[in-house]
Order: structure tokens, then C-alpha cells, then sequence
């Protein structure tokens, strides 16, 4: 039981890492913990994650891809959680500006979670056991990734500031998780705030608020476990700006259906994750998210 928490832990991230257009944030100044692998003490993963957006108005055309492979893992020690993501970003902007590619190291961020309350009810032969949780936490994004933008550029735009793997902010993360499981069945509700703070180039991203509830199951097909999830998620953002003023139509939300299956055999873990648009508003409807996809390869002991 206490294992199938672990790996539903932390799904509140799972679409702060899709927000990537020129006027609502970046997939550069976010991550994504989406669900994780099955594991008692430590795991490490690689993992690829793919994103899309577009943006279509009267004076502005763009087709930006994400491609983010990262390194991340955990540790858990009682009821404290450690866990660190690097990750590596390749940014692909097609605009009527022309093509622009950037690649390198994005911002590393490190996270802490604290179990406050946990209670499970062991189960009979007619009832299922009862697992009822919660964790509290925050983590910080440090400015490892590449940042500058060439401000004196004739076409500089603030849009140039999502185009590059790194932010150069210092920028902070609150949540609050809370679990229930009954069975083999499960419903996670996450709760977080994340803080941005302002780079040495006078940007700053608006602050944003994360809401995700999933639902879960886990079967078993011989010595492999199967653990297929659905959920629902919800980001708001609150305005962008520059040298303190605000960014046009950078602030506004976004509505989007999750689905994704781990298979589990032994030690090794392989995730697979997707994201698809329900209800967004961004850049006064003009900037739409189009999907993300995301697959990991994960080792525990």
C-alpha cells in the first residue's frame, strides 16, 4: 500500500511544464514530476517529454516545439521526500520571424515533502483496506539554464524570452497533497503555488496556481503491474512582465485531460503519460496548447 502511494504521489506538476507560448510562460521556466515509479527507498529516470503549441492572429503566426529529456530521481527517508529534476531542452520556434532553434542545459529544480497526517484501515475479506494522506512540501528552481536574450535586437519581442532553455530566475513551489486510496483503487488531489521571481534582464514571469485530481487503478498481469490512470488539471497564470509592466494577454488558464499507464516488472518501470486540451484561454484565445506527450525509463531500489 504504501508503495502504490509513493507512485501516486506527485501528480500537481504533471502541466506546469506546458505552457510555453510567447505570451502565457514557457515550457523553459517549468517542469513536471507527472506519476511516480513504484519504489522503497531511491529511484533514478530518464525521461522524454514532447509539446506543442501554436499561435495564429493577425499579427502573429508561431509553431513552437519542446523536446525536454531530463534526468531525475528521489529519495525517501521516513516521512521526509527528497527529489532533484535536470533537465535538457531543445526548443524548435517556426514564426513568421523565421526559424529559431535553441538547445542546452534548462533550470534544475529540487523539491522536499513532509507527511503530516497518514491513516490506513487494513482491510477484511469483504472490505477493501482504506489509505487516507497527506503531504505538504515546496521546492526551489535555481537559474542553471542558458537565460540571455538580446534585448537591443531591432525584432526583440518578449516572446524571445521563452526561446531560450533557461529563465535566470530564482523561483519557489508551495504545495499540498492529499491521497486516497481504497484497494487497488485510488483518487489524488494536488493543490500548489508556484512564486517567480524577476531575472537580471527586468522579466518575470506571472505566479501560477496548480490544481490536478487523477484517478487510478493497479492490476496484475502475471509478474507485470499495470497501473492505467485518468485525471483532470488545471493551471492559472497570472500576468507576465518587463521592467514592471505588464505583458498583454500573458495571464489566463488552461483545462486539460491526462491519461497514462506504468508498467512495473521487478525494478524496472516504464511511464507513459499524455495531456490534450479541454478549455483554455490564452493570449486572448489566439495561443492554444495542442498536446504533450512524455515516456520514462525508471530503476528502483
Amino acid at each position: 500500500m504504501k508503495k502504490l502511494f509513493l507512485f501516486f504521489t506527485f501528480l500537481v506538476f504533471s502541466v506546469s511544464s506546458i505552457l510555453a507560448c510567447p505570451y502565457c510562460g514557457c515550457g523553459n521556466s517549468n517542469f513536471q514530476i507527472g506519476i511516480l515509479p513504484t519504489f522503497s527507498k531511491a529511484f533514478v529516470s530518464v525521461r522524454y517529454t514532447y509539446s506543442h503549441f501554436k499561435t495564429d492572429s493577425s499579427s502573429q503566426y508561431s509553431r513552437d516545439y519542446f523536446h525536454t529529456t531530463e534526468l531525475w530521481g528521489g529519495y525517501n527517508f521516513g516521512k521526509f521526500q527528497v527529489m532533484a529534476f535536470i533537465p535538457y531542452l531543445s526548443i524548435h520556434k517556426l514564426s513568421d520571424d523565421g526559424d529559431i532553434n535553441s538547445t542546452g542545459l534548462g533550470d534544475i529544480t529540487v523539491l522536499g515533502n513532509y507527511q503530516v497526517f497518514s491513516k490506513t484501515k487494513n482491510g477484511t475479506e469483504t472490505k477493501s483496506s482504506i489509505s487516507n494522506t497527506l503531504w505538504l512540501g515546496g521546492g526551489i528552481k535555481l537559474p542553471t539554464g542558458q537565460s540571455t536574450v538580446d534585448v537591443t535586437h531591432l525584432e526583440f519581442t518578449v516572446g524571445d524570452f521563452s526561446g531560450t532553455p533557461g529563465t535566470g530566475s530564482t523561483d519557489y513551489i508551495l504545495n499540498a497533497m492529499h491521497n486516497l486510496i481504497i484497494g487497488n483503487n485510488g483518487i489524488v488531489t494536488n493543490l500548489a503555488y508556484r512564486i517567480n521571481t524577476v531575472n537580471p534582464q527586468q522579466f518575470q514571469y506571472g505566479n501560477s496556481i496548480y490544481f490536478s485530481t487523477s484517478y487510478f487503478r493497479s492490476l496484475s498481469a502475471g509478474t507485470i503491474v499495470i497501473r492505467p490512470t485518468v485525471g483532470i488539471n488545471l493551471m492559472v497564470n497570472e500576468v507576465n512582465r518587463y521592467q514592471g509592466q505588464e505583458v498583454d494577454g500573458s495571464n489566463g488558464y488552461l483545462v486539460s485531460g491526462m491519461f497514462g499507464v506504468n508498467l512495473q516488472k521487478g525494478k524496472v518501470g516504464l511511464l507513459l503519460n499524455a495531456s490534450l486540451p479541454v478549455s483554455q484561454d490564452f493570449y486572448h484565445g489566439l495561443t492554444q496548447f495542442r498536446e504533450r506527450e512524455s515516456v520514462a525509463l525508471t530503476y528502483s531500489f
